[in-house]
């Protein structure tokens, strides 16, 4: 199989990975997946969560940034910009998560097992579960059963994505029960994830568990186990739970957000604003614009394909006269929620590292997320819309305690010596005597209001979704996976380049709403899914022969 490497490629990255996120132990692990030696349990951990969240994460070798420029969170000029995708497209990504993430991950089981450190155990395969779900709704089928056995098989065959699915809640279950062992050891500070709190992991599995069911539910009745998970709310991940790679400020090694770096460290930078999300916040008045992006731009910009205000950026698929200029200088950035870069305070100016301190975490699953899933299972699972409006509002408040925890971290000044300088970052308030000023009182009035005036299941998943789609910036799977299982929001697309036939204006598919606007073309239609990685295809012999049509092939649980 490819995605085996040898012991010096493998040691490189992780090198690579303490440089750029920070962990001086990763240096220590020196073992050969292949043949893998005894290594301390407590050098592989944190060695699979740098990788977990370097490939799910949302920078250039991740998988959240392509998914989010899919979901008009991002415009890039890649070929996923235009819905084009290849073999090469996801190469880091595919070869990572194996490579660097599981087989360490499978060392950690297999050890710890004979080691009877079943708390390395119960979140190695809560780890597991997580990483492999998050595959299979990429790519579908996958090496799964024989995915990780070295050299016992170089040529593993590709399971079905719903059999693994199936084999996932197995995993969870039994990673659970594995943490509530009396164990020879439990990770503390190398966790980190949870620091080694066997009660937060314990709730994290839960609340994975959760969402797979929400994620399978158009394939069977799964009305029964989700009741069993809300029974007990508090066996979920709680407020304080976020699963989150938390970064450092440190520069020598870089340990900064692997997005901070590639937007703010790196002036080439990687990414611009998407056109859609920009609007559908500016429409909404939302309050969290100014810590969502920033914007270097002062007044009009002779050279932008599209301006509002000071927001500058290049629109999805623009073929524009301006699509291709050097606008590094001017265009609008990812800010302060994603990646730890600038507060918007309205003063504009060319943005770098010495502004934001890099520092906000990954975000994978988090508490808001939890609510925004009960609410939309509560739904259309088990038929309450008065228990959906609950769980959205505390999805809606949840969102913004994160940015505005985000934001008290951020505006202590003088907090990082090499910051020029620092700027005060006010956190939104909940209520402000002045109503032409934004709080977080008012946009939750308004977002129930949205959920309220909803007629129909569908308008009221509509706004739940919306709310979800804008908490989620940052982290582009959840996004991309929710819109395939739901169709919202209702983002729009280039040229509509679809094979969808006509558009139902109640309902329409997913990805075949029209931007209307004839200085945009997409080079192919919306993708379900995303390509493998064609040198594992040419190689394992049990592999696919060809690429899936990924507009017409889907995943198993996208039946919408």
């Amino acid at each position: 199989m490819n995605t085996y490497r040898k012991a010096s490629i493998a040691v490189a990255l992780v090198g690579l990975l303490a440089t750029n996120t920070g962990c001086s132990d990763f240096f220590k692990v020196n073992v050969d997946p292949l043949n893998p030696s005894a290594a301390r349990l407590s050098d592989l951990l944190p060695v699979t969560q740098v990788a977990m969240g370097t490939y799910l994460g949302f920078s250039v070798n991740g998988l959240s940034q392509p998914t989010a420029a899919l979901m008009q969170q991002l415009s890039t000029t890649r070929g996923i910009g235009t819905f084009q995708q290849n073999g090469d497209s996801f190469t880091n990504q595919w070869s990572g998560l194996y490579a660097d993430m599981l087989i360490n991950n499978e060392q950690i089981i297999k050890q710890g097992t004979a080691e009877q450190a079943w708390g390395y155990v119960g979140i190695a395969q809560l780890q597991k579960a997580y990483v492999v779900s998050q595959m299979v709704d990429m790519w579908g089928d996958l090496p799964y059963s024989e995915g990780l056995l070295g050299t016992a098989n170089k040529a593993p065959k590709f399971d079905k994505d719903s059999e693994i699915y199936a084999d996932l809640f197995r995993l969870i279950d039994e990673g659970v029960a594995n943490l509530a062992k009396t164990s020879a050891r439990t990770p503390g500070g190398e966790d980190l994830m949870y620091g080694g709190s066997m009660s937060a992991w314990s709730h994290f599995g839960r609340t994975l568990k959760l969402k797979l069911y929400n994620q399978i539910r158009l394939t069977r009745d799964v009305s029964s186990d989700v009741r069993a998970l809300l029974a007990t709310p508090d066996n979920l991940l709680l407020s304080n739970e976020d699963f989150e790679l938390k970064y450092g400020a440190s520069t020598q090694p870089d340990n900064r957000n692997l997005g901070y770096i590639g937007d703010y460290v790196n002036s080439g930078r990687e990414n611009t604003i998407g056109r859609y999300f920009f609007e559908l916040m500016n429409t909404n008045r939302d309050p969290r614009i100014p810590y969502y992006f920033y914007n270097q731009a002062t007044g009009t910009v002779a050279i932008a394909d599209y301006q509002n205000g000071n927001f500058v950026t290049v629109k999805f698929g623009s073929t524009g006269a301006n699509a291709s200029a050097n606008n590094t200088g001017v265009r609008t950035l990812p800010g302060l929620y994603p990646v730890g870069g600038r507060f918007d305070a309205g003063k504009g100016g060319n943005a770098d590292a010495t502004y934001g301190k890099g520092t906000v975490a990954q975000r994978l699953l988090t508490f808001f997320s939890r609510k925004f899933t009960e609410a939309e299972l509560q739904l259309t699972v088990l038929n309450n819309p008065t228990a959906a409006r609950t769980a959205y509002e505390e999805g809606v408040r949840a969102s913004f305690k994160k940015l505005n925890d985000i934001a008290q971290a951020e505006g202590i000044p003088n907090a990082v010596k090499f910051q020029a300088a620092p700027e005060l970052v006010p956190i939104i308030p909940e209520t402000d005597p002045n109503t032409s000023k934004p709080s977080i009182s008012k946009y939750v009035a308004e977002a129930l209001l949205r959920f309220d005036r909803a007629t129909t299941t569908n308008g009221r998943l509509n706004a739940i979704m919306t709310e979800k789609y804008i908490a989620s910036f940052g982290f582009g799977l959840d996004a991309y996976t929710d819109f395939r299982r739901t169709g919202y929001p209702n983002i729009t697309v280039p040229d509509r380049a679809d094979n969808a036939g006509p558009v139902n204006p109640s309902n329409p598919a997913p990805g075949t709403v029209d931007d209307n606007d004839p200085q945009t073309v997409g080079q192919g239609s919306f993708p379900r899914r995303l390509t493998y990685q064609l040198s594992e295809l040419q190689i394992n012999p049990n592999a696919p022969r060809e690429q899936p049509d990924v507009v017409s092939t889907r995943i198993f649980w996208d039946k919408r």
